[in-house]
C-alpha cells in the first residue's frame, strides 16, 4: 500500500520541492491503504535532511494545500498523525497499462487475407462491406487500415493530459464560496486583518464539520483561535484551522432558566508570620505615638 501512495504523489501531486518530499515521507511510512501514520519533526528532518525551520515551513504548506491532513495533533511525546486524503484507497496502474483495454478486431475490420497454400501465392481479399476507397488496380493492395470514428483515423478516444483531471488527483478548486452559516465566522477573521485567506479548498463534507463546530463551540471561539494562529505564522488557506478547531474543548453550557451559577470564592489571605506581626505592631505603636505628639504640639 505504501508503493501505491508514493505512486500517487509522484504522478498526481501538485506539490514541489520540500513540500513534495514531505508527502513522499508520509506515503513511504504509511502502513496501509488509509495512508495514515505518525511522524514528528525529528523524523521529518531525518527524511528531508533539512533544518527544522525548513521542515516546519514545508509541513505547513503541505497542510495548506489540502494534500496533507493532520488527523490528530502532537500530544506530549506522541507525534502528530498525518494522512494523504486523496491517496486513500488509490491503486497504481498495472505495469504496461497505457490506455483502455483493447480486444480483437471485429469481423468487419478483418483484412480477409487468405493463403490456401504456397503454390497458389497470396490471395488478399477484403470483404466488400469494409472497402470504402476506390479500387487500387490490379497491382495495388486492397488491404484497408481500420478507421476510427467520423473524426478520422487519428481520433483520440482517451482524454489528453491538459483536457482532463488525472485519476486520483484533487478536484479543481471550486469558486471561493462561503456558506451562509459560516459567513459570520469568515467575516470576523477578515475584519481582524486577515482578509486574504482563501476558503475555496474546503470540501463540502468539511463545511458540514465546520457547521457542527460553530453550533458546539460558537463562531467567536473559532474566530479567536484562527486569529491567534494567524498572529503566530503565515497562513494562506482557511482549511488549515480545521484540525485545531476539532481539538477545541466544547463551550460551557449556558445557565439554565432560573438557576444561577455560584460565585467563585476566593481564598482568604494567609495569616502573617510572627515576625510580620511584630513589625506591624511596632508600626502601629509608632503611628499612635506620632499622632499623640502632634496633638500635644497643637495645644
Amino acid at each position: 500500500m505504501t508503493i501505491d501512495a508514493m505512486h500517487w504523489v509522484w504522478t498526481h501531486s501538485r506539490a514541489r520541492g520540500n513540500v513534495r518530499l514531505v508527502l513522499l515521507a508520509v506515503a513511504d511510512k504509511a502502513p496501509d491503504a488509509t495512508t495514515t501514520t505518525r511522524m514528528g519533526t525529528t523524523e521529518f528532518r531525518a527524511r528531508l535532511n533539512a533544518p527544522k525551520s525548513t521542515v516546519v515551513t514545508a509541513v505547513d504548506k503541505a497542510l495548506e494545500s489540502g494534500e496533507l491532513v493532520m488527523v490528530a495533533p502532537a500530544v506530549g511525546s506522541r507525534a502528530a498523525t498525518y494522512q494523504l486524503p486523496y491517496a486513500v484507497g488509490y491503486t497504481r496502474p498495472a505495469p504496461g497499462a497505457t490506455g483502455p483495454e483493447s480486444g480483437p478486431l471485429s469481423q468487419s475490420y478483418r483484412s480477409g487475407i487468405q493463403t490456401p497454400n504456397a503454390e497458389q501465392g497470396s490471395e488478399n481479399r477484403t470483404p466488400s462491406e469494409t472497402a470504402t476507397g476506390p479500387d487500387s488496380g490490379p497491382g495495388g493492395s486492397e488491404n484497408e487500415t481500420p478507421r476510427g470514428p467520423d473524426s478520422g483515423p487519428l481520433h483520440q478516444t482517451t482524454p489528453t493530459r491538459s483536457g482532463s483531471q488525472p485519476e486520483g488527483a484533487p478536484a479543481p478548486a471550486a469558486p471561493t464560496t462561503v456558506p451562509d452559516f459560516a459567513r459570520s465566522l469568515v467575516d470576523t477573521i477578515s475584519l481582524a486583518g486577515y482578509d486574504t485567506l482563501r476558503w475555496g479548498n474546503i470540501r463540502p463534507d468539511e463545511w458540514l464539520i465546520i457547521h457542527a463546530l460553530i453550533k458546539s463551540h460558537g463562531a467567536d471561539r473559532l474566530a479567536r483561535y484562527a486569529i491567534e494562529q494567524c498572529q503566530q505564522r503565515q497562513i494562506s488557506y482557511g482549511r488549515y484551522f480545521l484540525p485545531g478547531w476539532r481539538d477545541l474543548p466544547p463551550a460551557p453550557a449556558p445557565d439554565p432558566d432560573g438557576v444561577h451559577r455560584l460565585p467563585v470564592l476566593r481564598p482568604a489571605a494567609p495569616a502573617p508570620t510572627p515576625q510580620a506581626a511584630r513589625r506591624n505592631a511596632a508600626r502601629d505603636y509608632l503611628d499612635r505615638l506620632s499622632e499623640q505628639l502632634a496633638a500635644g504640639e497643637s495645644q
